[in-house]
């Protein structure tokens, strides 16, 4: 739970990661734009909902793939953790990106307080699902 809670703090801020954005952009066309414009709005919410505190909301955006490597039992668990560790956080300051390709994954370029980093999607019971946020 303490790996949790210091990853979504992470997640929160963006820190340390890196200046490097791995892949480059993704092909156009209309299934690219759709798909880039879906991936955006999962990063979009990711912070909105922390920022509106809708902790249930933001561990929905959250892959089995995410919720299973820090050890958690499922998204209820979730959420009460989250509800604890961001219970003093102030508001975040993001800015969305594009959507680059990042070895077999995809991610969100994102700037959250000043800090660039990404959020890494996998596709999921027919959407986007946030598998990892990248970072040191």
């Amino acid at each position: 739970m303490t790996r949790l809670m210091a990853t979504l703090a992470a997640a929160t801020v963006l820190t340390g990661f890196g200046t490097s954005w791995a892949g480059g952009p993704i092909a156009s066309g209309a299934n690219g734009v759709a798909f880039a414009v879906q991936a955006q709005h999962v990063a979009f919410e990711f912070f909105q909902s922390q920022n509106d505190r809708r902790y249930d909301d933001l561990c929905g955006l959250l892959s089995r793939g995410f919720i299973r490597s820090h050890a958690l039992r499922d998204r209820r668990t979730c959420a009460a953790v989250t509800r604890v560790a961001f219970v003093w956080n102030a508001k975040i300051d993001f800015r969305i990106g594009k959507l680059v390709r990042v070895g077999d994954h995809f991610a969100v370029q994102a700037l959250a307080d000043g800090a660039p980093g990404l959020i890494v999607l996998v596709h999921e019971d027919g959407t986007l699902k946030i598998l990892a946020v990248e970072g040191s």
